[in-house]
């Protein structure tokens, strides 16, 4: 008999978790090994648990997505890893796939397609490697405090500059003034700021608003 897929959910809204979990368990060719909330969790579970399948919502504390799915390609090649996010955002859709992940999925996906990626979905990604060989010794994980932003945090720091307010930002790329705060909070920490212009400094600095 053949085994269930193993899966690891990651998302930082834990109803939403407990939603795919029940999604998920519904169909008995997969099985839920574990949950997190944040990017160090999910590296710490895929390498301990190593999943056949890690679900990863962009937005969660941390690391930038993109990172997360660098290491966990590099350490963990066989585990395919589908993003989940509330945003139709070619951009990040291809950031993320050069990245390593092997799909992208809005969370108003229907539950039937849902499942029929997780079943099916391949560790390697359309147009790359299907996989990169590990290294011998088990890379450490990202750096949770490094300058590097991801796409939307580029997006918002750049809204930043502009003098616009967390609610104006919301406003113009969609998003609930909370998770812009969110966003906000996690530049300061990547850039080691404490303030909005000190961000924007460091960023000039780093040239990362080119």
């Amino acid at each position: 008999m053949t085994q269930p897929r193993s899966v690891v959910i990651v998302d930082d809204h834990g109803l939403f978790r407990e939603g795919l979990h029940s999604i998920l368990a519904r169909d008995g060719a997969l099985n839920v090994v574990g949950q997190g909330a944040t990017s160090a969790e999910a590296t710490a579970l895929v390498a301990r648990l190593r999943p056949d399948v890690l679900l990863l919502d962009v937005e969660i504390p941390g690391a930038p997505a993109e990172t997360t799915v660098r290491w966990v390609k590099r350490m963990h090649p066989d585990t395919a890893i589908v993003i989940l996010t509330m945003h139709a955002d070619r951009i990040l859709e291809g950031q993320l796939r050069a990245a390593g992940a092997a799909h992208y999925l809005q969370k108003n996906v229907a539950s039937a397609d849902l499942l029929a990626v997780v079943k099916t979905v391949q560790a390697g990604p359309a147009g790359h490697p299907a996989a990169v060989a590990a290294p011998e010794r088990e890379a450490p994980a990202p750096n949770l405090s490094a300058p590097i932003l991801s796409v939307r945090e580029l997006e918002v720091l750049r809204m930043v500059a502009l003098a616009y307010s967390n609610r104006e930002i919301g406003l113009q790329l969609s998003l609930a003034e909370g998770t812009v705060k969110r966003h906000v909070s996690n530049i300061f920490v990547k850039l080691a700021a404490t303030s909005r212009m000190g961000a924007v400094r460091r960023a000039v600095t780093l040239g990362l608003l080119g």
